[in-house]
């Protein structure tokens, strides 16, 4: 998908730039119009995709919290390994359904909550859910995107899950200290292999690592 999107945005800006670079104003206009419309079917494509999989989610919620999801089955199998009430479970999972944009001052209250916690709580938890699926729900989501149990913000293990689904093409480490030492342990992540990254510290892994994640994360947005 991503291969034939990357091919589909090539034409499209390559048709342009053959309109600009002196092709006759009949031609130019025949290759901005075609511009147009394959861009416009694109949108409409991934926009028809997205919902489809909302809706997907929204059903298999329904399954999820009537416990109606049949052993042996892949939705079975994800409800059994999270070891979760499924009631819990489905509103969790309906949280994918509604991922909405985010804004970069979203992203600094929550950098401002991460940087001044001495541990993790539910209000992190909550925000950083919410910019996690409206990130996912901007790519080719599956139910593999799905959080396992747990708060990301104390857990490390959810933190790790998080990180591997953004930064599918980027990179991340952790730095720790012995427990009688009294550095603070130290995150980096790059949402590309080039992109620098900015150490940051917190009083545990996973709130160093998540405020590392965020602050890439606006700085990304400011340069868009």
């Amino acid at each position: 998908m991503s291969d034939e999107k990357a091919r589909l945005d090539g034409l499209v800006a390559r048709a342009r730039e053959t309109a600009i670079s002196g092709a006759s104003p009949e031609i130019s206009a025949v290759l901005l119009d075609m511009a147009a419309a394959l861009d416009a079917a694109h949108s409409a494509e991934e926009t028809v995709r997205r919902e489809a999989f909302r809706e997907g989610i929204r059903g298999a919620a329904k399954v999820i919290r009537n416990r109606q999801a049949t052993p042996g089955s892949p939705l079975g199998d994800l409800l059994s390994s999270a070891n979760a009430d499924p009631e819990a479970f489905a509103n969790e999972v309906l949280k994918v359904a509604g991922g909405e944009p985010v804004t970069v001052a979203d992203l600094r209250r929550l950098r401002q909550k991460v940087n001044t916690a001495i541990e993790g709580s539910d209000d992190i938890d909550d925000d950083l859910k919410r910019i996690y699926y409206s990130v996912m729900t901007e790519r080719n989501p599956t139910a593999a995107d799905i959080l396992p149990p747990g708060s990301p913000s104390r857990s490390l293990d959810v933190t790790t899950f998080i990180l591997e689904r953004i930064l599918r093409d980027g990179w991340w480490t952790l730095g720790n200290s012995g427990i009688n030492a009294n550095d603070q342990p130290v995150g980096k992540v790059g949402l590309s292999p080039a992109q620098s990254s900015k150490p940051q510290t917190a009083p545990t892994p996973p709130l160093a690592l998540l405020s590392a994640l965020v602050l890439t994360l606006i700085e990304t947005s400011k340069g868009r």
